[in-house]
């Protein structure tokens, strides 16, 4: 008797578990014994307390969670004197604290084995945050179709850019403590050019195949996360073309952002591209006239090259890039044009299991003008030396030290507005721990 009742609990807790996948079933005889399939005399061990109901035959949830101690520490903070009185600090005093530089959580509801609804919520506080908590806001949300063109699917709605997941995925793999070198702003912890993020509303079209893969989209052209007036088409008609188009020298191209780093070797070769009219600067109203502090509205273009090669020892990866931001209003008084050029050379080394050894380097020129070239033209160097390591707990869990020392140099002609057109500085250190967990 007991052995029944023991039997028949475990049906109903297994059955509890198994309702909520929609592929498992599970049946009981009389005897209160437990089958996997059924016959005569067998019944199905259903418990509607637990059942998850959906429209859709599969939903399949995850979850990327980045957490950490960063410590930002200024080397020099040489300030520019005005001729005002005024100065143009660059960094804040030093900044130490724990954040949670990214809290992912998606859910994917498969309509088959290849079309679905994707939701990905986000959440942030860094030390660079502009609030005292943690908004949740939307990533991504849109519709998949598969093979909507032969080898093509779609992405509709707020989606994937072509080219920041892309190098995600398949060449700089530690988001987790630093963005990829088109995406790094100007914040306590990070110095870039800051040029694309990696999603905004449109469309993306996705081909795979053996030795071609290729990603080519229209978007509002401002990204998911924009201030204000920046986030909208108020004024605007013009969107944003984007894309990427990558060889695959070895053949994995059907797989491209899945391959397995300490398994798989692969060697790819990319070209990436940006056209965005009217394009709107964070936090600028519409019609903003450009001033030293914002752009305003500007017609931003910008081209590239990749290559990346990885083997189970090893992965190294490079990339240039050259860009321009066309101021379109009139009336500029500080600002006009920016043209920015630079390059980046990453890589790392899987000595032993489950270590790995990070390094990277990047450097960028990004030099101002006026339309009306009447008072001055600026220019800022910089230079980041990015080294960690890691360790690979187990397949959901990995540790990461790592540290980023900046230096940055401006160049400002000599005007009414600037003292001196004397070089000035400005450099700091960056130290990060780092937990990743992914499920």
């Amino acid at each position: 008797m007991n052995k029944i009742v023991l039997s028949a609990l475990a049906a109903l807790t297994i059955g509890t578990v198994a309702t909520s996948a929609s592929d498992v079933k599970l049946y009981s005889d009389k005897n209160g014994q437990v089958f996997t399939t059924p016959a005569e005399g067998r019944t199905e061990v259903v418990s509607k307390e637990s059942s998850v109901f959906s429209k859709v035959p599969k939903l399949e949830f995850s979850g990327t969670h980045y957490f950490g101690l960063t410590s930002a520490t200024p080397t020099t903070d040489t300030t520019q004197t005005l001729a005002n009185g005024g100065d143009q600090s660059k960094y804040a005093a030093t900044s130490t604290g724990f954040e949670m530089r990214r809290n992912y959580v998606q859910v994917k509801a498969f309509m088959n084995e290849k079309d679905y609804f994707r939701v990905t919520l986000d959440a942030t506080k860094e030390l660079a945050s502009d609030t005292s908590y943690a908004n949740a806001f939307i990533k991504y949300a849109y519709l998949y179709m598969d093979k909507v063109l032969p080898a093509t699917g779609v992405e509709i709605g707020i989606v994937h850019r072509p080219w920041i997941d892309y190098e995600e995925h398949n060449g700089w793999f530690y988001r987790s403590f630093n963005k990829v070198f088109l995406e790094e702003k100007g914040t306590a912890t990070e110095a870039g050019v800051d040029l694309v993020n990696s999603a905004d509303l449109g469309f993306n079209l996705k081909t795979k195949t053996q030795y071609f893969s290729s990603e080519v989209g229209m978007f509002n052209g401002e990204g998911y996360h924009a201030d204000k007036e920046a986030a909208n088409q108020e004024n605007s008609g013009d969107v944003s073309l984007e894309w990427r188009l990558t060889g695959h020298i070895l053949g994995d191209g059907t797989k491209v952002g899945k391959n397995d780093l300490s398994k798989d070797t692969y060697l790819h070769v990319s070209t990436y591209g940006l056209m965005s009219k009217n394009h709107k600067d964070d936090k600028a109203a519409l019609d903003q006239v450009s001033t030293s502090a914002l752009k305003g509205e500007y017609d931003r273009k910008f081209y590239g090259l990749h290559t990346v090669y990885n083997q189970p020892l090893f992965l190294v990866a490079a990339q240039y890039f050259k860009a321009t931001d066309d101021a379109q209003d009139g009336a500029v008084t500080d600002w006009g044009n920016r043209d920015y050029t630079g390059f980046s050379v990453n890589g790392e080394i899987r000595p032993f299991k489950d270590w790995t050894i990070i390094g990277r380097y990047d450097n960028y020129t990004m030099d101002d003008s006026l339309v009306n070239g009447s008072d001055m033209s600026s220019s800022v160097k910089g230079k980041k030396t990015i080294a960690g390591l890691a360790y690979k707990l187990n397949k959901n869990v990995t540790f990461i030290g790592s540290g980023k020392f900046i230096d940055e140099q401006y160049t400002v002609a000599k005007s009414a507005t600037y003292a001196d057109g004397s070089d000035t500085g400005h450099s700091k250190n960056v130290y990060m721990l780092t937990t990743e967990v992914k499920w």
